[in-house]
């Protein structure tokens, strides 16, 4: 699974990030994170200790990529991919920046995309709505014409802890901006998005939510996967098994060709191996599903 991760500069995505790696190498409801990257997981682990000091790291000024694994009880079960684009590609134009270019290339192949907005920002400066629009407008093209599977797209309000979201006017001021694109999704089969407040300082909230979400929809279309292939290999044995005949065995025999009973076996063995990768994914999606039952979705 592929995610990509964007928003503005200076918007917490890189505090974001060291954080999740954290509190999901600490684990939550038996799941946790691991990169084969020991330089990432030193790196990672260091910045959210300092974060947690009050000291946050500079922000990124080239795209990173990190290699996940999502573990259930220490058992490694769902590989993903997360880039971290920086924040100057989106005011960008694709055709003279390759750091633009990539940007879309990512956004149009990606499983799922997570979008950080400044709160603060967007309550005080008259000119963040104009970006978020952009913003938007640059998402919702590259994943306007995708129907062949669903696409988990978080909208990760940060520094909350800033701004007061109990104020009447709250939701206009933090929700508003993103209604086309709300409105866009809900017209979708295949976008699932959700709004989710975070707090990346010294005191973090919620920062293992966007990750979580996202990835629940990999774990769930990665198991539609596999059971629409158990059940066609399955179909295809019961065709076989009633095709194996003693002649058939001893003809393919003769003419070294695959028998009926052969192929039998081998789909039945097949399908033992999607029922074996299907199975350790069952419980985290039903774990996931109880977790986030309270996240803003649209």
């Amino acid at each position: 699974m592929d995610i990509v991760m964007l928003g503005h500069s200076a918007a917490g995505k890189t505090s974001y990030l060291s954080l999740m790696y954290a509190a999901m190498c600490d684990g939550v409801e038996g799941m946790t994170l691991r990169t084969e990257d020991r330089d990432a997981h030193r790196s990672l682990l260091a910045d959210a200790r300092a974060i947690l000091r009050g000291r946050y790291p500079r922000a990124s000024d080239r795209p990173r990529c990190y290699e996940f694994v999502l573990c259930h009880e220490g058992d490694g079960i769902f590989p993903f991919r997360w880039t971290d684009h920086r924040g100057g590609a989106l005011t960008e134009h694709r055709r003279s920046s390759p750091q633009a270019a990539r940007l879309h290339d990512d956004l149009v192949a990606a499983d799922g995309i997570v979008l950080f907005v400044d709160a603060l920002r967007l309550d005080t400066d008259p000119e963040a709505a104009e970006d978020i629009r952009r913003l938007v407008v640059r998402v919702h093209q590259a994943v306007a014409d995708r129907e062949e599977s669903v696409t988990p797209l978080v909208i990760a309000l940060t520094k909350t802890d800033l701004v007061d979201l109990g104020a009447p006017d709250a939701e206009e001021r933090f929700i508003g901006p993103f209604l086309p694109l709300i409105e866009a999704v809900q017209e979708t089969r295949h976008i699932q998005g959700a709004f989710i407040p975070l707090v990346c300082g010294p005191e973090p909230e919620g920062v293992a939510l966007p990750v979580l979400w996202t990835l629940r929809f990999g774990i769930i279309g990665r198991a539609m996967e596999l059971s629409a292939s158990i059940d066609s290999l399955m179909a295809s044995a019961r065709h076989a098994d009633q095709r194996d005949t003693l002649w058939d065995r001893i003809s393919s025999w003769w003419e070294d060709e695959p028998s009926w009973a052969s192929i039998r076996d081998r789909d039945r063995s097949l399908a033992a191996g999607e029922l074996a990768r299907l199975e350790p994914l069952v419980e985290p999606a039903d774990r996931l599903g109880e977790l986030l039952e309270d996240v803003l979705s649209f």
